[in-house]
């Protein structure tokens, strides 16, 4: 057995020194008074959820690229420039997604070996996308609260392509093919996943014009993620990396031998569809540009260079005259 911390006569001693308590309670007394606050808050023991999204930064950056992907593809269906962001991250219970008062429309997509997850959206946000990919102008009634029977069919379009994008999206984290499993306006019968288990969410507001501002959410059970969870937790890094020369050296030399097309633009003109239709042989084009003035290179769709027309050996050629900006479109 180990021998006591302290022995019985150093007890004793330190005893002797601690006066009776009537002498303790005299030395508080004569100490000042400690000044109170005015107003005290109840305390709150913090309530965060330890197993939050943002506990995961490869699952944070996941949303942060679908962003870009998503803004992409919806300029293009809509041909104008949507505003698509992160709204917030958040751990959420199933039961609590499908109990919403607002009408939202249900993408349920499925994974072979990993199971269901699903996407909400405000149903006015796809009444919009059906109507541009009509070939409107991505309007939508006022808060209408389901969908008709051609947009529930072009909705499936819509489910289709977001299954591609997700598949795109967790490429190079997991191979998972995410497959388009149901889509709804009534979620009593989804069948997602339990009631009571928790979902990473990530909600997102996009801006279709200055006048609808709609939400949509995607949403991963936690058996869902959980094969995946140690791979989320990698953190990405935005540190510079020290550069491999004898790779870049390979990639450039590769490069230098791949074709690329070169267009040399003299000019451009508007016209409207009646004369455009009424053209004929000999007829011509008003070009807006005199014949000394400088044209342009393109290097496939980006203009790289100002350049004055001329001949050479019997040929049209371009003399180079000076560089420009790249980041023109034809």
């Amino acid at each position: 057995m180990s021998e006591p911390i302290l022995a019985p006569e150093e007890i004793e001693a330190l005893m002797a020194v601690v006066g009776p308590s009537e002498e303790t309670e005299a030395m508080f007394a004569a100490l000042p008074p400690v000044k109170q606050p005015e107003h005290v808050d109840a305390y709150q023991f913090g309530s965060a959820d330890e197993d939050s999204p943002s506990r995961y930064p490869m699952f944070v950056n996941l949303q942060e690229r679908l962003v870009e992907m998503l803004d992409e593809q919806w300029d293009e269906l809509f041909r104008k420039d949507l505003s698509v962001y992160v709204e917030k991250l958040e751990s959420t219970i199933y039961k609590d997604l499908i109990t919403v008062e607002n009408p939202q429309v249900y993408f349920v997509f499925d994974v072979d070996g990993y199971g269901k997850m699903m996407m909400t959206c405000d149903t006015a946000m796809i009444v919009a996308f059906v109507d541009a990919m009509l070939g409107g102008e991505g309007e939508s009634s006022d808060e209408p609260q389901s969908l008709s029977p051609v947009e529930l069919r072009l909705s499936e379009r819509i489910a289709e392509k977001l299954a591609n994008s997700l598949s795109e999206l967790w490429a190079p984290v997991h191979e998972l093919n995410f497959q388009a499993y149901k889509l709804d306006d009534d979620p009593q019968f989804l069948a997602v996943t339990g009631a009571h288990e928790k979902c990473f969410s990530a909600y997102f507001e996009v801006k279709i014009s200055d006048t609808l501002k709609s939400r949509f959410g995607i949403h991963y059970p936690h058996s869902f993620l959980e094969p995946m969870l140690d791979s989320l937790r990698v953190t990405v890094s935005d540190e510079p990396t020290e550069t491999d020369t004898e790779w870049a050296d390979a990639l450039m030399d590769s490069i230098s031998y791949t074709p690329t097309n070169i267009r040399f633009q003299l000019g451009s003109c508007q016209i409207d569809i009646g004369t455009f239709l009424e053209l004929k042989p000999g007829d011509f084009l008003p070009m807006k540009i005199r014949q000394n003035e400088l044209c342009t290179i393109w290097i496939e769709d980006t203009c790289m260079f100002t350049a004055r027309a001329g001949d050479q050996n019997g040929m049209l050629a371009a003399e180079i005259i000076a560089t420009t900006k790249p980041g023109g479109k034809s």
